[in-house]
């Protein structure tokens, strides 16, 4: 398995694999071409985990945008395929999306709006920030300060 930024003709599959959660009662066609002409998709950068050459997890990364200080990043729209879920997949994939964010890109803290379960985000590490749906995890364990980055 491997980490690796999403090539431009896999972003449909991509989109695809949140459907069933986000679709918002959308056709498909109609979803996906929320997603492919959506500003805040256009805004990050999409990563994947790969596992025998299928992409088996995705999520986008967000930084400089959105109200994200310098060194801070925000994570998400963390999807799995519905046949692939609960194998562990979108927790490795997290897990080698925050080591690469924090030991090579600088990050001191990383953020994401959980609206669905976290509990997820918890036992990755991920602390809730009162009163809000966002929750973050820094490099240095150090307590959240400051304001909460805009919902992305």
């Amino acid at each position: 398995m491997y980490l690796r930024t999403a090539n431009t003709d896999e972003l449909d599959s991509i989109y695809e694999m949140g459907f069933d959660v986000w679709s918002d009662g959308l056709s498909k066609d109609e979803y996906l071409s929320c997603c492919r002409n959506s500003g805040k998709y256009s805004k990050g950068t999409w990563y994947v985990l790969v596992e025998k050459e299928q992409v088996v997890s995705a999520l986008i990364v967000y930084s400089g945008t959105f109200g994200l200080q310098e060194g801070s990043f925000g994570l998400g729209s963390v999807a799995t395929p519905p046949k692939l879920r609960h194998k562990g997949y979108a927790s490795k994939l997290v897990n080698l999306v925050k080591a690469e964010l924090f030991a090579h890109q600088n990050g001191k803290v990383l953020y994401l709006h959980s609206d669905i379960d976290q509990q997820f985000y918890k036992r990755l590490g991920f602390v809730s920030i009162e009163g809000s749906d966002c929750m973050y995890i820094a490099s240095d364990d150090a307590e959240f300060k400051g304001s909460i980055p805009d919902y992305f």
